[in-house]
């Protein structure tokens, strides 16, 4: 079943191509990395499936709904998104699940009345991800790899049927990184949980549980395909218009420049 369909889709903004030509298929369960350095389109992208961009031409579906044709404010509350620029809009006070409870209100505090039955599914919610250790935690005193990991738990309190990660790894360390990497393992793991994609241009942070890679260049669609077709010497030196050694070490991919 596909989630997301596009078909030659472009999009302009300010009389500038931003995407170009964008032909990508997403199958239910088909986690997803996007693969590009700054400035490729990756942000852009998202958004447009988000439909807080407006695609210039081509034809776009996501879970059923076609941009153009069908209501897209529905749509909106399927997906969920997780990223390092989100950290920034709650109270430093919050209590952890609380501030998940809020993922079900898309608001950054509980404005609305909220019984302890709530805070026990926010709570059993953490525990399913691995982040049981937050509970009752104060958000201001977490790490960023806490924080991130209740974001992602947040973010999961609407059901969503696609999850977006976006650099969801940023200002982590390279421990924190690698726990965090391990807790996304929990949700791919969910009974009926989200697909994922996710955004990165560090290729070491593609784990076993993501079955296919997109290559973003430049606004453009340069390959995709499964992590051992994309992931080559050959490949990544075309990719990154430079020499690159691959190395694979406990199933991650190290992606160096070659000295000349």
């Amino acid at each position: 079943m596909s989630i997301i369909e596009m078909t030659n889709v472009h999009f302009v903004r300010n009389q500038q191509v931003i995407l170009k030509n964008i032909n990508w298929t997403v199958e239910k369960n088909e986690h997803w990395v996007i693969l590009g350095l700054n400035g490729s389109g990756k942000s852009s992208l998202l958004k447009l499936i988000m439909a807080e961009n407006w695609k210039t031409n081509g034809e776009l579906t996501v879970l059923g709904t076609r941009f153009g044709v069908d209501r897209i404010p529905e749509l909106r509350a399927k997906i969920g998104i997780v990223g390092s620029f989100i950290a920034e809009r709650f109270r430093p006070d919050i209590v952890a699940e609380n501030l998940v409870l809020t993922g079900r209100y898309n608001a950054s505090m509980l404005y609305r009345a909220f019984s302890d039955t709530d805070l026990d599914e926010a709570r059993g919610l953490m525990r399913q991800i691995g982040a049981d250790q937050l509970i009752g935690r104060i958000y201001g005193t977490l790490s960023q790899g806490e924080k991130q990991l209740l974001l992602i738990a947040r973010s999961l309190m609407i059901n969503p049927e696609i999850l977006i990660l976006d650099e969801a790894t940023s200002g982590l360390d390279l421990f924190a990184k690698e726990r965090l990497l391990e807790k996304l393992h929990n949700i791919t793991q969910l009974e009926n949980g989200p697909t994922l994609l996710y955004i990165t241009h560090h290729p070491d942070e593609i784990t076993s549980d993501f079955k296919k890679v997109l290559l973003l260049r430049d606004g453009q669609v340069f390959n995709h395909g499964t992590p051992p077709e994309i992931l080559t010497e050959e490949i990544l030196s075309d990719f990154y218009q430079m020499p690159v050694s691959v190395n694979i070490i406990n199933d991650a991919y190290f992606v160096l420049p070659k000295k000349s």
